[in-house]
């Protein structure tokens, strides 16, 4: 029971709920910093796709006032 104490109240001289708290912050940071990560490629991606096809589509008319 003395080591489950000492546990609880010390983690190389700072308080595990501190410690816990602390690490879930960085944690919680890595989460949001991803997510936005991944919202700006998504973006670029989704925004790259609707140029080349604006582009495809302008070729394709192009194409097709040729052949009448």
């Amino acid at each position: 029971m003395g080591l489950a104490l000492l546990k609880d109240k010390e983690l190389n001289g700072m308080n595990r709920k501190d410690f816990e708290d602390a690490l879930m912050h960085i944690a919680d940071m890595a989460r949001i910093a991803e997510q936005k990560l991944t919202l700006k490629v998504d973006k670029r991606i989704n925004d790259s796709y609707k140029e080349k096809k604006h582009e495809i589509d302008e070729v394709s008319v192009n194409i097709r006032s040729l052949l009448k």
